[in-house]
């Protein structure tokens, strides 16, 4: 039976998330179905990313037949620890940003996958920001410093609000104690919105508290996650994470079959959404844009 190593930098639970059964599910399109023609082992850096290595060294010993990352800190993890071990990113950032490959078409490594590109649609958040909330002039950018993914969208993201005549107040974070650090200073000094950067751990833990903080300030938030929006943020601009964990499985597939990752071109997202919290820019006395409404995927009533 054919053996996937999984390697996450957050906890897996025993109920897959939805991204994660998006990838089993995926599986399953190619008749591969786990305890019956394929098995999975999975490991966990419980947020700890200098313990990924380990955790890969670990799935290597296994004798996994293709090792799956989730994002770009296991991927470069693998890549460090292996240089002849196939490597799938279930969903990653630029690979060629965060040194994955030198090409998509063509992948240089022991590494494929499915990417969404960040300069592009950091650089669009920032539009639809000045779009939907014209009078900004100071946006407080909340980043994590300690992923490098991250780390790439804010600096592209605070270069396109350079050309808009923003200025970015830059927020990095990496602990919870960091995070409430800027809770405060979005406290004491004046934003006109928050852009958070679409990084997992602490950001995405926090997401709730970030957007209950920034309405109580009244701030709107622009970011890359879907469920923020959903939760209170204004706007969102955003790949889907779950068709890209469930494309992946061919990647899985292929491999399992004998292909070699440089012969598999690195694949982008194909479905971004863009979604307008409505209730939250009543709230905060915003008028949105005709224009921006009609190109919305969804607008919360």
């Amino acid at each position: 039976m054919p053996r996937i190593g999984y390697l996450a930098l957050e906890s897996i639970r025993d109920t897959p998330s939805r991204e994660r059964q998006a990838f089993l599910d995926g599986l399953g399109d190619f008749g591969l179905v786990v305890g019956k023609s394929v098995e999975i082992v999975y490991r966990s850096a419980e947020n700890e990313a200098d313990f990924l290595p380990a955790m890969c060294e670990e799935l290597l010993r296994e004798k996994v037949d293709v090792l799956a990352t989730v994002g770009e800190q296991p991927t470069l993890a693998c890549l460090k620890t292996t240089r002849t071990a196939p490597i799938v990113f279930l969903a990653a950032g630029d690979p060629i940003g965060f040194g994955a490959s030198e090409s998509l078409a063509r992948p240089t490594r022991n590494a494929t996958g499915v990417t969404y590109i960040l300069r592009e649609l950091a650089g669009k958040r920032i539009e639809f920001l000045r779009l939907a909330v014209p009078a900004a002039e100071r946006v407080a950018f909340l980043w994590d410093r300690g992923k490098p993914e991250s780390q790439i969208e804010a600096r592209v993201a605070q270069a396109a609000a350079g050309r808009l005549g923003i200025q970015a107040i830059p927020m990095p974070i990496e602990t919870q104690a960091d995070l409430n650090a800027r809770f405060r200073q979005i406290a004491d000094e004046r934003q006109d919105a928050i852009y958070v950067s679409f990084a997992a751990g602490v950001i995405a833990r926090n997401r709730t508290a970030i957007v209950e903080t920034a309405l109580r300030h009244r701030l709107p938030v622009i970011s890359g996650w879907r469920f923020m929006t959903e939760a209170g943020g204004l706007l969102s601009y955003s790949p889907d994470i779950q068709s890209m964990f469930r494309r992946s499985a061919y990647y899985v597939n292929r491999i399992l079959e004998g292909a070699q990752p440089r012969e598999l071109p690195i694949e982008q997202a194909t479905t971004i959404e863009l979604m307008i919290n409505l209730r939250t820019a009543r709230r905060l006395g915003l008028t949105m844009p005709s224009d921006l409404l009609l190109r919305a995927d969804r607008v919360i009533e």
